[in-house]
């Protein structure tokens, strides 16, 4: 995470109270669900929508995240030529302030995550083949598609504010570790794991955002 993103995020987490406090508690309404973006995804080709759900009439909500990627090759930020992905980010998401019938103020976060890629780009395929009775091996400059699986979990804390009885926004930090693999290797190749947003990164990492939704 780059250090004109963090300042950006930081920006918005001291924006976020007085944007709160600014607002007048015109409505009691109880809000049982939300759905949102996340809009930092799309600079890494994703797509990221967020399905708030209230468990109980206090605190405790259920965050439900599917996640898409597509990539052509034309973002700069890696050598393939396609990735397509999909995923899925659960949070169990808890409010300090209890009795609130609208989901604002400071909360933690933690959950699971998992994300698919499937990835197309050049590479040496291996072919078997006979000559005067005997076996060799040829490689062919060909198409290679590569599978990749990643699996962790992120706990985070955020403030999130409501603005007009009706739009919210939420901004978050915290922390996550990832745990990859793909279907060529016994683990993962490093070409897919060299930094915190390549597509196969292992290891512990900060996680952070902004969402923007309406709630109900």
């Amino acid at each position: 995470m780059n250090k004109k993103y963090m300042l950006m995020l930081l920006g918005v987490l001291l924006l976020a109270p007085i944007l709160n406090c600014a607002q007048k508690d015109t409505s009691e309404e109880l809000k049982t669900f939300s759905v949102g973006i996340v809009p930092q995804y799309s600079i890494m080709g994703g797509m990221r929508a967020d399905l708030d759900f209230r468990l109980n009439e206090k605190n405790h909500w259920l965050v439900v995240s599917p996640l898409f990627f597509y990539d052509d090759g034309n973002l700069g930020f890696s050598d393939y030529e396609k990735m397509v992905g999909t995923g899925i980010e659960l949070q169990h998401k808890i409010f300090l302030h209890k009795n609130d019938p609208q989901p604002k103020g400071a909360y933690i976060a933690y959950g699971p995550v998992f994300n698919y890629f499937s990835v197309e780009d050049e590479g040496f395929i291996s072919h078997i083949f006979e000559e005067e009775g005997k076996e060799y091996i040829r490689l062919e400059n060909s198409s290679v598609n590569t599978n990749v699986f990643k699996f962790g979990g992120n706990f985070i804390i955020g403030l999130q504010t409501i603005i007009n009885d009706f739009f919210y926004l939420d901004a978050y930090i915290g922390t996550g570790i990832r745990l990859s693999f793909d279907n060529k290797t016994s683990g993962i190749h490093d070409y897919y794991n060299d930094g915190w947003l390549d597509l196969g990164y292992s290891g512990t990492m900060l996680v952070g955002g902004v969402r923007l939704g309406i709630a109900f």
